[in-house]
C-alpha cells in the first residue's frame, strides 16, 4: 500500500528494517535520487503528486537539506519531477504540454531492464551494421577505427564506457539514416547504463569485446551477414552473463555497478558527462 505523501514512509532508506532499527545506509545524493526515482517509476508516487517538503525530506534520509536539492536537481534533469518555487517539488505528469519529452524518461518510468533495452539494441544495430555496409564511406571507416582503438586502449572501465558508445553510435551513423540515429539516440542513457554494467566485469569484456573488431572487418569487407552475426554474439553476452540482473531495472544495477568500480561519480553526473549534448535532456 502506498504511503500517504504527507507522511514519512513507514519504510527507511532502503525499503527495509533490520533489528536494531531503520538501515539508513543511503545518504548520497546520488543514491537518494536513485530512491526517490524508485517511488516515482514504481507508482508509489503518482502523476502531478507533491513530494514531501526538504526538511522531511532531510529527516527521513538523515542528511543536510542541500543534499536533498541535489537529489531533487538530479530527478528534475532526468524529467521526472518539477520544482516550483514556493510550491515545492511534483511528480511530472505524463500527460499535457510534457507528454513529448525525452524517451528515456518513459523508458525510466517502465522500470527498463537489460532484456529489454539487449532485444531492442538487438533489432536496431543488427540492421544497422549491415546498412554501414552499404553506406559506410571513407570517412565512417576512418571514424570506426579510430573509436575502435579507444576502446582497445581503454585504460578504466569507466573510460570503456565512453569509448564503448562512441564506438556504436559511430556505426549507427555510418547507415547515413537519421531515422535509425535518432531511434539509437533515444536509447543512448540507458545503453550507457548497460555497459556500466558490464564494463566493470573482466569476463564480460573478455567475452564482448573481440566482436567489435569483427563487425568492424565485416563494415570494411562488406560482409553484412558478417557483421549481423558480430553485433548479435556482441550483445548477446548479457544474457548469460547477467544472471538476476538481466531482469532488474538498469537504473538500479548501473547505480550500483558504478559504486563497484569506484567512479568518484554518480550515476546522474556520470550520464550527464557521457552522453552527447542533448541527450536524454
Amino acid at each position: 500500500m502506498n504511503e500517504p505523501i504527507g507522511q514519512p514512509p513507514r519504510h527507511g532508506v532502503s525499503g527495509r528494517r533490520t533489528g536494531t532499527g531503520t538501515d539508513l545506509m543511503r545518504t548520497s545524493g546520488d543514491q537518494i535520487a536513485s530512491t526517490l526515482a524508485e517511488r516515482v517509476l514504481s507508482g508509489e508516487l503518482a502523476p502531478n503528486e507533491r513530494l514531501p517538503p526538504e526538511r522531511q525530506l532531510a529527516v527521513e534520509f538523515g542528511v543536510s537539506r542541500p543534499i536533498i536539492r541535489e537529489a531533487l536537481r538530479a530527478l528534475v534533469e532526468r524529467g521526472l519531477i518539477d520544482v516550483e518555487p514556493s510550491r515545492g517539488a511534483f511528480v511530472r505528469s505524463t500527460t499535457g504540454p510534457g507528454r513529448f519529452q525525452s524517451l528515456d524518461v518513459e523508458y525510466l518510468r517502465r522500470g527498463t531492464t537489460a532484456r529489454q533495452l539487449s532485444e531492442a539494441r538487438l533489432m536496431i544495430e543488427t540492421e544497422a551494421v549491415a546498412l554501414a555496409v552499404d553506406h559506410a564511406d571513407a570517412v565512417d571507416l576512418a571514424t570506426l577505427s579510430a573509436a575502435l582503438d579507444r576502446v582497445e586502449a581503454s585504460a578504466t572501465p569507466l573510460e570503456r564506457v565512453r569509448n564503448d558508445l562512441a564506438f556504436h553510435a559511430a556505426l549507427v551513423a555510418a547507415t547515413h539514416n537519421p531515422v535509425i540515429e535518432t531511434m539509437f539516440a533515444s536509447i543512448q542513457a540507458l545503453t550507457v547504463e548497460l555497459m556500466v554494467r558490464s564494463a566493470g566485469d573482466a569476463e564480460i569484456v573478455r567475452k564482448s569485446a573481440p566482436f567489435h573488431r569483427v563487425a568492424f572487418q565485416a563494415i570494411v569487407d562488406r560482409d553484412p551477414d558478417a557483421g549481423r552475426a558480430a553485433i548479435r554474439a556482441h550483445l548477446s553476452v548479457a544474457a548469460s552473463t547477467y544472471g538476476d540482473d538481466y531482469d532488474q531495472s538498469l537504473d538500479t544495477t548501473a547505480a550500483r555497478a558504478l559504486r563497484l568500480i569506484g567512479s568518484g561519480e554518480g550515476l546522474e553526473e556520470f550520464l550527464s558527462d557521457v552522453l552527447p549534448r542533448g541527450v536524454g535532456d
